[in-house]
């Protein structure tokens, strides 16, 4: 389990995990570089990589609101302090999402060794 977990900290392959997923800013390599898989299996595939996007939104973002709004910060406040937060979080989570969704569809539909 922390050897996966420190493959998607380290942005590698879901398959190999040696692999660069990504080989510059917001640039995805289109095969692994070390094992040679197709991150992108269909087209749409990252379809899914935007609800994990929504859910890490969702995790980070709720308790912090949540505080927010219980220690009665102004509801203008709240939303410049949320909104601020997303704007700094979106190039973040993209990155991650787009990873996060490589290993769970390959935990779902693990790939075939490759020779």
């Amino acid at each position: 389990m922390v050897n996966w977990l420190m493959a998607i900290l380290r942005l590698r392959c879901s398959h190999c995990r040696q692999g660069h997923v990504f080989r510059g800013f917001l640039r995805m390599n289109e095969t692994c570089p070390h094992c040679g898989i197709r991150y992108e299996r269909e087209q749409g595939y990252w379809m899914m990589s935007v609800f994990v996007g929504y859910v890490m939104y969702f995790v980070i973002l709720g308790p912090i609101s949540l505080v927010l709004y219980l220690q009665k910060v102004p509801l203008m406040t709240l939303f410049a302090i949320v909104g601020v937060l997303i704007a700094l979080l979106a190039v973040p989570i993209f990155i991650y999402a787009r990873v996060i969704w490589l290993y769970i569809d390959e935990l779902l539909d693990p790939r075939p060794k490759q020779n």
